[in-house]
């Protein structure tokens, strides 16, 4: 019989979380006490303890009464197991992680409205969840892995990739860190108007995040200037010990045939070979953006995901997925 017990932490036990976070194959930035403060109004973590010793979590983000997902600019949360013995045989290190599991999911919202949620790309077994009538789901991203050889990193990219970095440096282009986050939210929103949509956060938002990141010292953003002292590209990157994440970017129209992303992206690279972190695109599944971040080189990783949702109300959410760019932009006028 498992002697493991589940609990919600109080607030003043939240350095214990941290400190898990941190040991925790599946710990990343975004399951940080600081980043959920910064980016959710309304959440509670759960610990499975044996014997005094946190063995697993999970943050439950609750956006609205019973409507459970992932907050804004958050990709992956979901369980996070404790570190093994490294001599543990491989079928009772996986029977551990599905009684931890099974426990943790115990906790989850029964009958939600809407519960969506993704998981680490170091959390693949989905198996408890499919048991307790979840529906899994499979996104991806591209990551390169091993950043310390920038010639073999290179020499990975595309040659159109390579191309357009070189187009970028005939034109002159610098990268400089030097403009604000009012400057970066500028041009990051100049990708989303090419593509007729509407911005998904605010500027309020960005401001309130990047404040929490800067106190903490894990995040940098980079800016494509040309001649003229113009921003004409952005990125906004994050890191933790692990991992650089390009979490925005964003281009001039004008300038996105000189390729001042791509630069960018590659001078993102080089950042996280001097940190010693792996670099995740944040991968997306939209296929043009997805074509674009594969062309660097980066290994295909998949990212799971639950979703458990009320039959009416997945019928609205689908809709309103699916309308997304047009309810904004109704809202927004209104």
């Amino acid at each position: 019989m498992s002697n493991i017990t589940v609990r919600a932490l109080n607030n003043d036990e939240m350095n214990l979380w941290d400190s898990f976070v941190e040991t925790s194959p599946q710990g990343n930035i975004f399951n940080k006490k600081f980043w959920l403060d910064a980016v959710c109004s309304n959440f509670e973590i759960y610990v499975a303890e044996e014997n005094g010793k946190i063995v697993g979590g999970i943050v439950v983000p609750n956006v609205k009464n019973r409507i459970y997902s992932m907050p804004k600019l958050t990709p992956q949360l979901g369980i996070l197991l404790g570190k093994e013995n490294d001599n543990i045989k491989y079928n009772k290190l996986i029977s551990r992680g599905v009684t931890i599991t099974s426990d943790l999911i115990n906790i989850l919202p029964k009958k939600p409205l809407q519960l969506e949620y993704n998981f680490s790309v170091n959390y693949t077994n989905m198996l408890p969840f499919i048991w307790n009538g979840y529906n899994v789901n499979l996104k991806y991203t591209y990551k390169i892995n091993n950043t310390s050889d920038l010639k073999v990193v290179y020499d990975n990219f595309d040659y159109g990739i390579k191309s357009e970095i070189k187009k970028a440096m005939g034109k002159n282009i610098r990268v400089s860190e030097d403009y604000s986050i009012e400057d970066f939210y500028r041009v990051n929103n100049l990708t989303f108007e090419r593509q007729n949509a509407v911005i998904p956060y605010s500027l309020e938002f960005i401001k309130k995040l990047d404040e929490t990141l800067k106190e903490n010292n894990c995040r940098k953003m980079l800016f494509a200037v040309n001649e003229l002292d113009e921003i004409v590209a952005g990125v906004y990157l994050i890191y933790d010990k692990d991992t650089t994440y390009y979490l925005m970017g964003g281009a001039d129209p004008d300038w996105r045939k000189f390729g001042v992303q791509s630069l960018l992206v590659w001078e993102a690279i080089k950042f996280s070979s001097e940190i010693n972190t792996a670099f995740d695109f944040e991968g997306s599944m939209v296929p043009s953006i997805e074509n674009y971040f594969r062309k660097f080189g980066g290994t295909q990783t998949p990212i799971y995901s639950i979703n458990k949702a009320n039959k009416i109300y997945d019928a609205m959410y689908s809709f309103g997925r699916k309308h997304k760019n047009t309810i904004r932009k109704f809202l927004k006028s209104n």
